[in-house]
C-alpha cells in the first residue's frame, strides 16, 4: 500500500507539466555525475557537445523568427497566450486555435520543428 502511494505520488510529479523540466534537469545532472564517476576524462567533452547542441537549438529558433516573423505558431491562436499564461479550461484546449487556421498552425509547428532539427543535426554531425 505504501509503495502504491509512493508510485502514485511520483507519477503525479512526473506528469505535472511544470515539474517535468525540473525532473529532466536532475536526470541529466545524474547522468553527468555517472559519466564523471566512470569516465572523468569524457565529462568536459560531454558538456562541450551539450553546449553546442543547445546553442544550435537557440540559433534555430532565432533563425525561424527572423525568416518567418509573421508566421509564428502562436500567432494562429485565438487569444494571446501571454495575457493568461496559466489558462486552464477543463474539457477544451487551453489555447484554442483560430477557426480555419488549423492547417496553418500545424504547418508552422512542423516548420519550426524541422528547422530546429536541421540545425541541431548539422551541429551534432559536425562534431
Amino acid at each position: 500500500m505504501i509503495i502504491l502511494r509512493l508510485f502514485i505520488g511520483i507519477s503525479r510529479f512526473l506528469l505535472h507539466p511544470r515539474l517535468q523540466l525540473i525532473f529532466l534537469f536532475f536526470a541529466a545532472l545524474g547522468l553527468q555525475a555517472a559519466i564523471f564517476i566512470f569516465e572523468p576524462a569524457q565529462s568536459p567533452v560531454v558538456l562541450y557537445k551539450l553546449a553546442l547542441v543547445t546553442i544550435a537549438a537557440i540559433l534555430a529558433v532565432f533563425c525561424d523568427v527572423a525568416v518567418f516573423p509573421f508566421a509564428r505558431p502562436d500567432s494562429y491562436l485565438d487569444n494571446d497566450w501571454r495575457k493568461d499564461p496559466d489558462a486552464d479550461r477543463p474539457g477544451s484546449a487551453d489555447y484554442p486555435i483560430a477557426y480555419g487556421y488549423e492547417s496553418a498552425f500545424v504547418l508552422a509547428c512542423l516548420r519550426r520543428a524541422i528547422i530546429i532539427a536541421a540545425f541541431v543535426l548539422a551541429v551534432a554531425l559536425g562534431l
